[in-house]
């Protein structure tokens, strides 16, 4: 069950094609220490997608977004650093910005976007 935050709520979260909003609690936290440590509101782009709208808009086979355990963020707020520091464990950046993090398991990993994620 999803523990929504006083910074975070479902809305943000919620699938365009099948309204489902879902997010992993860690997510969550990941999200509020980010938030704290960079000391301005996170702008949430995607959270959640079911497998058909992963689909529709080019998202990985095995995308984050699709476990409720990825959010993709509005440029110009958080560095690799800050995400990394956060405690994310998957950073897309674009340029000096993470635009895409995640709490995968595993080892930590980051890549790069071209200029239009």
């Amino acid at each position: 069950m999803t523990h929504w935050t006083s910074h975070f709520q479902s809305r943000e979260f919620r699938c365009p094609h099948c309204q489902v909003a879902l997010a992993r609690d860690l997510l969550l936290q990941r999200l509020e220490v980010l938030r704290a440590s960079v000391g301005r509101p996170l702008v949430i782009r995607s959270g959640y997608r079911c497998p058909p709208h992963n689909a529709a808009v080019g998202g990985a086979a095995d995308s984050m977004h699709m476990y409720a355990a990825a959010a993709d963020l509005e440029s110009g707020v958080a560095t690799l650093d800050d995400a990394r520091r956060a405690g994310f464990t998957g950073v897309g950046t674009q340029g000096r910005w993470a635009v895409h993090v995640d709490v995968r398991d595993g080892p930590f990993e980051t890549w790069q976007y071209g200029p239009r994620h």
